[in-house]
């Protein structure tokens, strides 16, 4: 049984503020378990998975955020295709011929609605 265990010494320099600190910590938390070693692995062991866990997610994430942009992009050369393919066929209200101030009341109502907005109309109703 002795072969197929590993041994790892760890010494810690009481003379070294930083290593002591470290050491009283392990100690303090290390109390209600079996032994400092016991502790000391199990600390390990979840910082190793903490990492793993860690950067599987970063991974994950920057798949996400790639294809977020790509999605964007593409969806940007949509739009931009869209307006370039719509420019010319606006059409622009003309200007009218005399100023506004010119007529002080409220248009009259007219029987029926430009050519213009009867496809407005459609879309909301």
């Amino acid at each position: 049984m002795a072969g197929n265990q590993k041994s790892i010494f760890i010494r810690f320099n009481m003379d070294d503020k930083t290593d002591k600190e470290l050491y009283l910590k392990l100690l303090e938390k290390a109390d209600s378990s079996a032994s400092l070693t016991a502790y000391v692995k199990r600390i390990l062991e979840e910082y190793i998975n903490i990492k793993t866990e860690m950067s599987e997610r970063q991974q994950f994430h920057e798949q996400i955020l790639l294809m977020v942009r790509e999605e964007i992009q593409s969806q940007g050369m949509k739009l931009v295709g869209a307006l370039l393919a719509g420019i010319g066929t606006v059409n622009v209200q003309k200007i009218p011929e005399k100023p506004m101030m010119e007529e002080a009341g409220l248009p009259e109502a007219c029987g029926r609605l430009p050519e213009d907005l009867r496809g407005v109309l459609d879309l909301i109703g």
